[in-house]
């Protein structure tokens, strides 16, 4: 069965996202640290699970790229609906838009997933609702996260194997590379100007694009 992160105390995620954008990084992520910046439940200790599942820390506990990327509180909505998506990958594969479903989609859809309890699969619910809450699915920073993608296969692209074009033939190896891309919905048309012009750049630096 799959497993679906969730929390007894859902109120707790946003106090903990707020404590990200206004305290240091710290050099990892414990039970003791919770508790020395505040967080004394015992439920508190659930939240360390959150953090991995939305790739706000890793496996040992140490703050990733996107932890920091958070504390800038003009991106901070965009990086979490993009952990939002790293964390349920299934679930917006079936629903692209599932920040806008209601209790029951998500829960019928976490039921068929898991064998989690009534009451704790409504947790898993409320738990999701919640870090959606304080995310934004359409605004640029998710745009930037396939910009990012895009300058990753250029990059690698770059690395490959080149054909040689000579006067007559060309000679050498050809390296096709396919690129597919899920675009955010949005109606903020500079958004896509800025995914499209992401592309010339990283795809044709020389600027021929033919």
């Amino acid at each position: 069965m799959a497993s679906i992160p969730y929390t007894p105390t859902p109120a707790a995620i946003p106090r903990f996202l707020q404590h990200i954008q206004s305290a240091g990084v710290p050099p990892k992520v414990s039970t003791r640290y919770l508790v020395s910046v505040g967080f004394k439940s015992t439920n508190d200790r659930y939240l360390i699970g959150i953090l991995k599942s939305i790739d706000f820390i890793d496996a040992s506990g140490v703050p990733t790229q996107r932890w920091r990327g958070y504390r800038d509180k003009g991106e901070a909505p965009g990086v979490l609906a993009a952990a939002v998506r790293h964390a349920y990958p299934e679930l917006f594969e079936t629903y692209p838009d599932a920040y806008r479903k209601d209790d029951e989609a998500i829960r019928n859809f976490f039921g068929s997933r898991t064998d989690l309890g009534e009451s704790t699969l409504s947790l898993a619910v409320r738990t999701f609702k919640t870090l959606c809450e304080k995310a934004d699915f359409e605004g640029a920073q998710v745009a930037n996260e396939v910009v990012d993608e895009i300058a990753r296969l250029a990059e690698h692209a770059s690395n490959q194997p080149k054909a040689r074009i000579g006067s007559a033939a060309r000679v050498g190896p050809v390296v096709n590379i396919n690129i597919q891309l899920e675009l955010p919905a949005t109606e903020d048309a500079s958004v896509y100007e800025k995914l499209f012009a992401a592309m010339r750049k990283n795809l044709f630096p020389d600027g021929n694009s033919s």
